[in-house]
């Protein structure tokens, strides 16, 4: 279930951007391996779009990472994951000051096909068991 969004300036190759979102994928998965289902969308933002402290465009493109998790992740294992995230992003961009926020919510308020989650008990046990390494 996780699901990521990353703002990141205009210009990377097709090439860096697909090793870049496999490297994303890999550290995201290893901290929240079920399931199976892990999403990033790439916003591309050209320098006159982005503004850093009221200023347009007047500093190097400070990237942002904006995940929605699970909750019930040990936080040793979040913080490798997003070490593994900025380790990521500085080889794609070269850029300073990258920042993560994680978004944790519980099964009751995520709903899939209309089906809360938490109401599903062996998603429950699954994604406990998981999550418990």
């Amino acid at each position: 279930m996780p699901i990521g969004y990353l703002d990141v300036p205009t210009g990377a190759d097709l090439e860096t951007k697909r090793e870049f979102v496999k490297a994303l994928y890999e550290a995201m998965h290893e901290a929240y391996p079920f399931p199976d289902d892990t999403r990033i969308f790439l916003h591309e933002w050209a320098p006159d779009s982005v503004s850093q402290n009221g200023l347009l465009g007047s500093e190097p493109f400070r990237p942002a990472f904006v995940a929605h998790v699970p909750q019930g992740v040990a936080s040793d294992v979040k913080r490798t994951m997003m070490r593994q995230l900025n380790t990521a992003v500085a080889k794609a961009y070269q850029l300073p000051w990258f920042i993560t926020f994680l978004h944790e919510h519980p099964l009751g308020l995520v709903a899939v096909d209309g089906v809360v989650l938490a109401d599903d008990r062996q998603r429950v046990e699954d994604q406990q068991g998981a999550y418990s390494r």
